[in-house]
């Protein structure tokens, strides 16, 4: 069991900047970028009901999270939608039994231009991708050894029989629940906009 408290303007300062690493709006005012820790250092989790992006690029790359360095898959993305959202993420709370969960809720279709995700498991009930090009090749990058691009950016090879071609959108992918260590988006818009906090005191 937990007890369940609504985060309030003017209260609970203290516990928030020890709970917290998130939600942070650069002074530009243009890039919203959250790093929320898990109590088992793993990251948080971005649930949706439809993610939408015109542009998609994924690839192999490292990242960190609370117990150091980890294996990522990098998502980048343009012209992105969701339905649904929420991320949320569970923290251990120093000097208390227990721990804090806080999730970050709109009610309403988030919009960002551009998003890039370092994530460590991603599943869909469906996915579509336009104009799929899946491309490994040498290089002394290896981001660049293994990439799947779809949509306006994606550039497939002519062939003989086929004429591929990305357009938008580049993904959907429905029921989504992916676990991620990074995550920072430019421009977004979330309208009606929760922010909520849990704390379970067993753990």
């Amino acid at each position: 069991m937990y007890r369940r408290k609504r985060l309030a303007v003017g209260t609970c300062a203290s516990f928030l900047i020890v709970a917290i690493v998130g939600l942070v709006v650069l002074s530009s005012g243009t890039a919203y970028a959250t790093a929320m820790a898990t109590a088992d250092g793993s990251g948080f989790t971005v649930t949706a009901d439809e993610i939408r992006s015109d542009e998609f690029l994924l690839y192999p790359s490292v990242g960190e999270d609370t117990e150091g360095t980890t294996p990522v898959a990098v998502v980048e993305q343009r012209g992105v939608e969701i339905d649904g959202m929420v991320l949320s993420g569970e923290k251990s709370i120093p000097m208390v039994d227990g721990s804090m969960e806080i999730s970050f809720a709109a009610d309403e279709t988030v919009k960002a231009d551009e998003q890039y995700i370092k994530l460590t498991d991603l599943q869909a009930e469906e996915a579509t991708f336009n104009g799929q090009v899946v491309n490994a090749q040498a290089s002394d990058n290896p981001e660049k050894q293994f990439q799947q691009t779809a949509g306006e950016n994606a550039d497939p090879e002519d062939g003989y029989l086929t004429d591929i071609s990305g357009d938008s959108p580049g993904m959907v992918q429905k029921d989504v629940e992916m676990d991620a260590v990074y995550l920072a988006s430019n421009e977004i818009t979330l309208p009606g906009l929760e922010v909520d906090v849990e704390y379970h005191p067993d753990g």
